[in-house]
């Protein structure tokens, strides 16, 4: 499996878990969630995969950089 398929899986993986979860979701949250799941365990990693989704507009970011979170994007024209 290449390094592009393997995380554009793991961001849907992601991305799954925050549509069926809801809520805020931090690096931690993620990291948390890994450990007991088996995914990739590093914080960075965590971070660097909401940041891209949030990129792709899937999720919305709030707060400052030491205390940024994520939520689900629900914009009302349907789009992510």
């Amino acid at each position: 499996m290449s390094t592009d398929s393997s995380r554009e899986t793991r961001l849907d993986a992601l991305l799954a878990d925050i549509r069926e979860l809801g809520g805020k979701w931090t690096a931690g949250r993620v990291h948390k969630r890994r450990r007991r799941t088996g995914g990739p365990v590093q914080r960075g990693t965590a971070r660097r995969d909401l940041i891209e989704l949030a990129r792709r507009g899937y999720l919305d970011q709030h707060g400052s950089e030491d205390g940024r979170f994520y939520t689900l994007n629900t914009r009302k024209d349907g789009r992510p």
